[in-house]
């Protein structure tokens, strides 16, 4: 089966939505349902391999709090590992959002929403910024066990500025080089950019945006209904 092109303005569309009808429905069905639409989302989108991570993380963090249930000195345990269960579609959708979408599919999506300008390029900048902390991060790990430094729980506060220190060096040297590479593009020019990547809305995405704010929908009737 030929893998489906999803607009990413319908993933950001539904990690703006789905984290906060926790607020509108409560129990399971939310739950279930996220996880059901992430999995057949990405399964359509051709990405078995993150479906069969997001079960299988989804189910680990179920069992633990199942079986955290059954003793009262871990409840607080198991509370912990439902509440992120309950993010755990959403981060699916988010990672694959970041790590299959480039800035200028991301840009020309972006642009087609009529938002501002400065709120495109920070959502841009702040979206494909994640995969550089995590290679930074990389770097910074390898060139302490380079020098022979590691990271010990018994002096916590002194390893984690081992960590923090050169990452907010590099952050800042970061910023300059995406601003000069952002200006290069002509990212501040006053008309509308024209992009190789054109992000159009299809028939699909509506499709798929319209399956998940019915069964929105159908949570908080059902919930009426109780």
């Amino acid at each position: 089966m030929k893998a489906l092109k999803v607009n990413p303005i319908v993933l950001i569309i539904v990690n703006i939505i789905a984290p906060s009808m926790y607020i509108f429905l409560s129990g399971s069905y939310l739950q279930v349902f996220l996880l059901v639409f992430a999995a057949t989302l990405m399964l359509v989108m051709g990405k078995i391999k993150r479906v069969v991570t997001l079960l299988a993380v989804w189910f680990a963090m179920m069992g633990i709090y199942w079986l955290s249930m059954d003793h009262e000195s871990l409840q607080f345990i198991g509370l912990f590992f439902i509440v992120i269960a309950q993010s755990v579609p959403c981060i699916a959708l988010a990672a694959m959002l970041i790590s299959k979408y480039n800035s200028a599919q991301l840009l020309s999506a972006l642009e087609t929403m009529r938002v501002p300008r400065v709120l495109v390029v920070a959502v841009t900048i702040t979206l494909k910024y994640i995969p550089t902390f995590r290679r930074e991060f990389s770097y910074i790990t390898e060139s302490m066990r380079l020098r022979g430094i590691s990271f010990t729980w018994k002096k916590p506060i002194k390893s984690f500025q081992y960590f923090i220190v050169p990452q907010l060096f590099r952050c800042a040297a970061l910023a300059e080089e995406v601003t000069a590479a952002g200006l290069v593009k002509g990212i501040d020019a006053p008309m509308r950019r024209s992009s190789y990547f054109e992000e159009k809305i299809r028939i699909t995405d509506i499709l798929i945006l319209s399956v998940f704010v019915i069964g929105l929908a159908g949570g908080v009737v059902w919930q009426k209904m109780l």
